[in-house]
C-alpha cells in the first residue's frame, strides 16, 4: 500500500502545487522508506550555488516565512554558540488537506555543512533531521533527511503523502531562494600592523672621532 503511495506522489511531483505555489521545473528526487514505526523521507536537489550562499540561508532563521510558503512564524528563542532554538508556526498542504503545525525545535550547526533538527515540543516533537550541504563549490548538493516516529506501524497514507511533500516543497522552496540571494560579501581582511622603524636622532649623542695622524 505505502509503496503505490509513494510512485503516485512521484508522478504528481511535476505538477504540485503546495500553498499556491508551483514547485520547481526540476523538483528535488525524493527516497522514503518504512521501519516499523519510524517513516524516513529524504529528498535532494543540485544547486548552482556556492557553498557560502547556501549556508547562509539555511541559517536565515528568522526570514524563512518570506522564501517558504506555508511557514507563519519563525523565531530564535535561545541561541547558543553552535545552536538555536526555534519556535514554528505553519501549515502543510497534501491534495487539498491542510494541517496545522506549531511547536519549538532545536537546530545545532556544523558551519558550511550540516544543520541537525530536533523536534522538542508541538506537532512533531517525535521528529528530526538534517539538512545537509554536500560540495566545496558551486553547484552544491543541498539534501534533506527527516525521520519521523509515528507511533503505530500502520501510519496513514495521507501522513505519508503530506511528508513526501513537505521535503519536497522545503527543499525547492530553499533551494530557489538560494538561486536569487546575491552571494554574501566576504568578510573585510585586518590590516596586518607595519613595523615602523625607530628613528635615529642626529642631535645631542653623536660622537666624532677625531684621526690623529703621527
Amino acid at each position: 500500500m505505502f509503496h503505490s503511495v509513494f510512485i503516485a506522489f512521484r508522478l504528481l511531483l511535476g505538477m504540485t502545487l503546495f500553498a499556491g505555489h508551483a514547485l520547481a521545473v526540476d523538483p528535488p528526487s525524493v527516497n522514503f522508506q518504512q521501519q516499523g514505526t519510524r517513516l524516513l523521507v529524504s529528498g535532494s536537489l543540485s544547486v548552482p550555488v556556492a557553498p557560502a550562499t547556501a549556508w547562509a540561508v539555511l541559517t536565515d532563521y528568522e526570514r524563512v516565512p518570506e522564501f517558504v510558503p506555508g511557514m507563519r512564524v519563525s523565531r530564535v528563542i535561545e541561541k547558543g554558540e553552535n545552536t538555536r532554538v526555534l519556535e514554528q508556526q505553519g501549515e502543510m498542504l497534501a491534495n487539498n488537506m491542510r494541517m496545522l503545525y506549531l511547536g519549538t525545535l532545536r537546530v545545532v550547526e556544523e558551519p558550511m555543512s550540516k544543520l541537525s533538527v530536533q523536534f522538542l515540543s508541538g506537532t512533531f516533537r517525535n521528529m528530526q533531521g538534517q539538512w545537509i550541504i554536500q560540495g566545496k563549490s558551486a553547484p552544491v548538493m543541498l539534501a534533506y533527511q527527516l525521520d519521523y516516529d509515528t507511533g503505530t506501524p500502520y501510519p496513514s497514507p495521507v501522513m505519508v503523502g503530506m511528508l513526501q511533500q513537505q521535503v519536497i516543497h522545503w527543499v525547492s522552496s530553499l533551494a530557489a531562494e538560494m538561486e536569487r540571494r546575491p552571494p554574501p560579501k566576504p568578510e573585510p581582511k585586518a590590516k596586518a600592523k607595519s613595523k615602523s622603524k625607530p628613528k635615529v636622532s642626529n642631535t645631542g649623542n653623536t660622537v666624532k672621532q677625531r684621526t690623529t695622524t703621527q
